[in-house]
């Protein structure tokens, strides 16, 4: 059996480390709020109002939860997602973080994140 190190702080031992993605580690707001934007407007939804309520939530739990009618949650998520997907400006890394990951052992830290793989890997790149 291998022996695990782990990194040490004052007067406590970590294993392993767990990072949420935005605002954390980037932040992805600029793109997310442009995209979802054109997305109430073209939906008749108050877009100051509505902004406010996707962030930390699954694409397709913020268009249930709009109850519009004849929206399919599912297919219109996947558009959202691909629209984020290909819009990547004002996506910036928190200053400092590349550094601070860098520094941790390899193998030993994970991005947590309601968004999907794909999303999170473009915005990550």
């Amino acid at each position: 059996m291998s022996q695990v190190s782990t990194v040490s702080l004052p007067g406590r031992g970590f294993d392993a480390f767990l990072f949420d993605m935005d605002g954390t580690i980037l932040t992805s707001i600029k793109s997310a709020e442009r995209v979802w934007g054109i997305w109430a407007a073209a939906h008749g939804l108050d877009v100051q109002k509505f902004l406010p309520t996707i962030h930390g939530k699954r694409s397709e739990d913020t268009v249930r939860a709009q109850n519009l009618p004849g929206i399919d949650p599912v297919v219109e998520a996947q558009r959202i997602t691909l629209a984020e997907i290909n819009d990547v400006d004002g996506i910036d890394a928190i200053t400092g973080v590349a550094d601070f990951l860098a520094s941790l052992p390899a193998g030993r830290w994970a991005i947590v994140t309601s968004a999907p793989r794909r999303l999170a890997a473009a915005r990550i790149a």
